[in-house]
Formats: C-alpha cells, sequence, structure tokens
C-alpha cells in the first residue's frame, strides 16, 4: 500500500532522534518522529505515546480516537513539564495513515509537506506556528503517487521547493528521493540532529464498484418481478396456443411481425438498460464525490491559517461540486456546500459580515441620491446631490437646505470642511461654500477664471487639495481671506509618470494616495518625497470586483488606522508605526461587510466607531480589534 524511507541527519549534537513505525491494524498504520533536548525524557516520551496509540485506534474511528489519544499525550507531556527542573523542548510528529485517509498532528518546529501526482508540493503544517501541545488535526484522502513528506524541522528552511519536485522527478525511487533530501541536509550548518521521512502512496482504490453487467441483471430483474409482467408473459403463451392453431401462411406473417415487434422491443430495453446504467453510476458517483467535497471542505476549515493547505482543499472541493452541477444531481446539496465555501472564503480573508439593527439607526430619510457623509465639531453632515442636511441628531428631523443654484444636470460630488465652514465640489467642478448659517455661495480662485477640473476635493489647516482628473495632479489651494490662491502643484513630471492613475487620497501628517493598481504611496510635501508602502498580509479578493462602486481611502492625524471603502467592503490597514512622518508599510487587518446595500460613504468617528451611509439611512457600526482581529460588537 505504500513505500516508506526514513533517514536521520547526525551531527552528534545533543539532541536525541526517535522514530517508529506500528502496524496497528490491516491497512493502519502509525508513523512517530521525535526530536527531544532532554535524554532523560525520550524513553518516557516514546513509551506513553506508544500506550496511548497501540490499541487505542481502529480503524472505524481512526480520527476520533487518534484526538483521544493526542489528549492522553499532552496530558503527559503537561505533568512531566510541572515538575521542577523538567523544562523539555520536543519537536513531534505523528501520523496515522488509514487506507488512504492520512491524518496528523504536530508540535513545535515539526513540518509535513506533500508532494501530488501533479508534482506540486504544499506545506500542510504552518510556519508560522510553533504549538507547545497538539491542537488540531489534520487529514486528507492520497491518491496513487502523492507523497508525503515529514521532518523534525522545516525542511524549507534548507531546502527549496523546485529542489524537491525536481528530485522526485530524477527519480521515483522513494529511497533515491529521500537520500537527495539527507545529502543536502548534510552539507548544512545544522544546530540540531534532524529526522526525515518519506512516505509515498501507491495503492489503487478500495471500493470495487459494480459492474455493468451486474446493473442490467438487477434491473432486469426488477423489470420482469411484477404483477404487469407476469401478466403480460401468460397472455404471450395463451396468444401462442391460439397462433399454433392456425394456418401456415398465417403463422408466417405473425412470425415476421412477432420479430419487427422484438427488434423494435429489445431496441427500446437496451436503450433503457443503458440509461438506467447511465444515471446509477452517475449518482454513485455524485455521491461519492458530495463526501470526499465536504471531506475537503472539513479539512480548509481546520486549516484557515494555511494559505496553501486552504487553498488545495477549496479547490479540490469547487472541482467536485462542479462535476456533479455538470451531472445535475443532487443540486440542494451543491448549493449548500457552494455557500459553505463562501462563507469559509469569506472567514479565510477576513471580512467579516454586519446586519442592520434598529438601535444602531443613527437617522432614517425619504431624501434622494445621498453621497457623502462628513463630521465637525461633534455634528453629522449629509450631502446630497443638490443640498446639504444638517444637523442630523437621533429622533429629530434635520433641516434639508438645498442649493437652488446649481446648473442643469449639475451636482455635488465631494465635501470637505475647514474650520466651520464646508466646501463642496460639483461636477462642473466649482466649489461651494455652506457656512453654519446655512448660507450657500460659490467660491473664486485666485488669477484663475475656473477651478480646474476634479474628481476629489480634501483639506488640512487651511489649504484645499484638489485631484485633478487630466493629470493626476494634486493642487493645493490656499485661503486668503473669503478666497482661495492659484493652484501648487505638489507632484513632479517624474512622479506622475510613476503614480500613473490616482482613485483617492487621504491626509493625515502626508497624503496617501491610492493608485490604479491598487498599490499605495505616501507623499510629504515638507522635505518632498514619495514613499511606496509595502503592504502585508494581503487577501486574494484585493482587487477591483466591480469599477462602478465607489472607491475612497480615509485617514487622519488621529486615526491609528487606515480606511478603505471598496467592492462595498470598508478595508482596514494597521500603519507600521504611530510616527506618520515614518509610515513604510501597511498590514491589512480586515474588511467589513454590508451585503444587502451599497455603501455610499462612511466616516470613521473614532477607531473603532463608524457611521455608514446608504440610501436609506446612517448606521453606526462598533468594533474592535484585538491581536488583529476584528469584532462587530
Amino acid at each position: 500500500m505504500f513505500e516508506i524511507s526514513s533517514k536521520k541527519v547526525d551531527f552528534e549534537k545533543s539532541n536525541t532522534l526517535i522514530k517508529r513505525n506500528i502496524n496497528l491494524d490491516k491497512n493502519l498504520d502509525c508513523f512517530i518522529l521525535i526530536s527531544t533536548d532532554n535524554a532523560n525524557f525520550w524513553e518516557l516520551l516514546i513509551n506513553n505515546i506508544l500506550d496511548f496509540i497501540i490499541d487505542k485506534i481502529s480503524k472505524k474511528n481512526a480520527y476520533n480516537d487518534f484526538s483521544i489519544a493526542l489528549e492522553s499525550i499532552n496530558s503527559f507531556i503537561k505533568k512531566w513539564e510541572s515538575e521542577p527542573e523538567k523544562d523539555i523542548h520536543s519537536d513531534i510528529i505523528i501520523s496515522i495513515l488509514n487506507d488512504r485517509n492520512y491524518i496528523f498532528s504536530n508540535i513545535w518546529k515539526s513540518s509535513c509537506y506533500l508532494i501530488n501526482d501533479k508534482n506540486e508540493l504544499v506545506e500542510l503544517t504552518n510556519k508560522e506556528e510553533n504549538k507547545k501541545y497538539f491542537s488540531y488535526l489534520s487529514n486528507g484522502d492520497l491518491t496513487n503517487n502523492d507523497i508525503v513528506v515529514t521532518s523534525t524541522k522545516r525542511l524549507l528552511n534548507y531546502l527549496s521547493k523546485s529542489d524537491l519536485i525536481d528530485w522526485l522527478v530524477l527519480s521515483e525511487d522513494i529511497k533515491i528521493f529521500n537520500k537527495n533530501i539527507y545529502n543536502i541536509l548534510m552539507s548544512e550548518l545544522l544546530e540540531e540532529n534532524v529526522l526525515v521521512s518519506s512516505l509515498k502512496y501507491n495503492s489503487l482504490e478500495y471500493l470495487e464498484k459494480p459492474s455493468k453487467i451486474e446493473v442490467v441483471k438487477e434491473h432486469l430483474l426488477k423489470f420482469l418481478d411484477n404483477k404487469f409482467s407476469k401478466n403480460v408473459l401468460w397472455y404471450l403463451l395463451v396468444l401462442k396456443d391460439k397462433i399454433n392453431s392456425q394456418s401456415k401462411m398465417i403463422k408466417n406473417v405473425i412470425f415476421v411481425t412477432w420479430i419487427i415487434i422484438s427488434i423494435i422491443f429489445l431496441y427500446t430495453i437496451l436503450n433503457w438498460v443503458v440509461w438506467i446504467t447511465t444515471q446509477t453510476e452517475t449518482t454513485v458517483s455524485a455521491k461519492e464525490n458530495l463526501v470526499k467535497a465536504r471531506n475537503f471542505l472539513k479539512i480548509a476549515s481546520e486549516n484557515i491559517s494555511n494559505p496553501e493547505v486552504f487553498d488545495l482543499n477549496i479547490n479540490k472541493s469547487k472541482e467536485l461540486i462542479t462535476e456533479i452541477e455538470w451531472d445535475q444531481v443532487f443540486l440542494a446539496d451543491v448549493a449548500k456546500i457552494n455557500d459553505d465555501i463562501n462563507i469559509l472564503k469569506k472567514q479565510f480573508n477576513k471580512i467579516e459580515i454586519f446586519s442592520e439593527t434598529p438601535e444602531n439607526v443613527i437617522y432614517s430619510w425619504d431624501i434622494k441620491n445621498p453621497v457623502e457623509i462628513l463630521k465637525n465639531n461633534l455634528k453629522t453632515y449629509l450631502i446630497t446631490s443638490n443640498s446639504v442636511v444638517w444637523p442630523i441628531i437621533p429622533n429629530s428631523s434635520p433641516k434639508n437646505n438645498i442649493f437652488s443654484s446649481l446648473q442643469d444636470n449639475e451636482v455635488f460630488t465631494d465635501a470637505t470642511f475647514i474650520w466651520d465652514n464646508m466646501y463642496l465640489l460639483t461636477s462642473a467642478s466649482k466649489v461651494v461654500k455652506f457656512t453654519k448659517n446655512w448660507y450657500f455661495s460659490y467660491v473664486d480662485v485666485m488669477w484663475q477664471a475656473t477651478w480646474q477640473k476634479s474628481k476629489e476635493i480634501d483639506s488640512y489647516a487651511q489649504n484645499l487639495y484638489l485631484i485633478w482628473n487630466e493629470d493626476n495632479q494634486i493642487y493645493k489651494h490656499s485661503l486668503y481671506w473669503n478666497e482661495f490662491k492659484a493652484w501648487a502643484k505638489y507632484l513632479t513630471p517624474e512622479d506622475l509618470t510613476q503614480i500613473w492613475e490616482i482613485l483617492s487620497i487621504a491626509i493625515d501628517w502626508g497624503f496617501y494616495v491610492l493608485k490604479k493598481d491598487l498599490s499605495i504611496i505616501k507623499f510629504y510635501s515638507s522635505p518632498y518625497r514619495l514613499e511606496k508602502l509595502i503592504i502585508n498580509k494581503l487577501p486574494e479578493n484585493y482587487n477591483i470586483e466591480n469599477p462602478e462602486w465607489i472607491i475612497d481611502l480615509k485617514a487622519r492625524a488621529d486615526l491609528n488606522y487606515v480606511y478603505l471603502l471598496m467592492n462595498n467592503k470598508i478595508w482596514i490597514f494597521k500603519p507600521n508605526t504611530t510616527d506618520y512622518k515614518s509610515t513604510k508599510s501597511l498590514t491589512y487587518i480586515w474588511q467589513i461587510e454590508w451585503e444587502k446595500d451599497e455603501i455610499k460613504d462612511f466616516y470613521v468617528n473614532h477607531d473603532w466607531e463608524i457611521e455608514v451611509l446608504n440610501d436609506k439611512w446612517v448606521y453606526k457600526i462598533t468594533f474592535e480589534i484585538s491581536d488583529d482581529r476584528l469584532l462587530i460588537r
């Protein structure tokens, strides 16, 4: 059923290596690798492990029995460590092969890898984890020629993936493959002795499917074994006796007619049998694929923190589900598994979904075309296509201040505050001031006939900043009495070429600039420099799903996080430092998704509290971030 080869890389270091392969039952085997730095501990450890495993794990309940055995091993390790001066560090990996189902668990720096029949290498253990105790099991079905490599250390610290795969292609012999690993490890300066074991699975499928002849025989017997078929046979016998009493000519006519009818009937029966056989095989195959798809989902859910294992099992499950959909069977089960896949992918991508609750609705309305939500002096303002709704206070009706001087088809597109005055950008690239006395007026720019054509407006101190549509330049306009000075260009021609196209900007002590390729840079005006930011831990859904959806970057000097509205989700990133002038990178934290409605805009009251705008209301979301995990309250 399998071939196995083990190698010790022994440099006469202080740690002890132990290997055990035990046959527990027919086609049920256990493999143990141990590296321990406590010479007095290893013999006691291996004896206890064997006591907890031998005669304790059955073929029928291998997964559950193995879980119980690991709990007992954990109890033994904890009890040993609780005694004075008995601190230990042991790299252990224990695996079970039950027919073709491979189950394993590990602690500390031990590792496990799978090389599948497509010569793809997947690291099954999480390289960032150093578990002190056995915490969970990983399992999956092996296919013919799959190779599982286990080690007391992480092999990819010393070998590349291509090394392992190239050696496998050059030699199908598992012993030579293992020897190649040994040779390269011998050339490394290892701090400890290392134990490596490689297992090649080469068994055929166990389940024998019924042959087509048996299927046909079964359905034919079912067809004949009923009252209708028996009555038909009786009438045929009676008809035969009547035909025998007829003349030879009539018999010949009846005989020819009978042959024609028989051929037609036989053809019909054969078509029916073939259809039944095909349907039976399809149903049986689909049932097997459903079970496999659910198993792959279970493995994926247990390995959300391990991207390679998660993607591998999610993709296997999707492939099986696609086959079942193609056959148009078990569609309800397929829909359920597809829902489970979507939920798991949201968990994997760190997406938190929130649903509306009446107590979190700040304000609801009958107005049309909401555009943006802003706050100033703790008061909420709502901007629509032609008005400013203010003040928005729970359980009260605000005033809808309409600006009647807008030209035909001209609407408000963006807004910002300088002190107590709001400055609104229109679709005609004009700037309108709205005062706290509910007064609107167009604002002029000195030494310019018109404002430059812009798609976004922002402010800092007494300056307005506009992004120009045509060249993606950032223009600064300083307030001078009731007017603004003419533009001052911020970005050099060389930097404009590098930036290409700006989607959005946000200002703290510098400018966060979101580019069309979704990379983010930070621009500082004094002294002038561009800092290309590294974005860490990006999920697989970091892309523009629908260009029609709003994309808006938000940051402020009083916020610890950077926020992004994209794909109808609020993305949260954490800068590497709170020193805003030294930002080098952003780390993706989480996404907040509102599936029911399109998010028009949001305003961050402070970290952990956001007000969200949609077509119906202003809604408050409160959350907390602990250990870079977001939880909605």
